[in-house]
């Protein structure tokens, strides 16, 4: 289960070192694995469910970023250190 959450953070481009919530998904996934009894695996995979959907909900919200942005951004940023000299 933490195998298949950490790939769904990856796609969804979300970091567990920079959201809580995705650490805590990540979390929960290990939970899930550990998980001796069937009422514990259920009520954390409640948690974990509802968790990535917070998240997917977020990603989707983040404005999404491209290269071409990235070339841009660079091309403005050199040409205002050209102008400055």
């Amino acid at each position: 289960m933490e195998r298949a959450v950490r790939a769904e953070l990856r796609a969804l481009q979300t970091s567990v070192q920079a959201d809580g919530a995705a650490a805590l998904a990540v979390s929960l996934a290990e939970q899930i694995d550990r998980a001796r009894g069937a009422v514990a695996a259920a009520a954390a995979a409640a948690q974990l469910r509802m968790l990535l959907a917070d998240l997917n909900e977020a990603a989707n919200r983040r404005p999404k970023v491209t290269k071409l942005d990235d070339i841009r951004a660079r091309q403005r940023k050199e040409g205002r250190s050209a102008s400055a000299s």
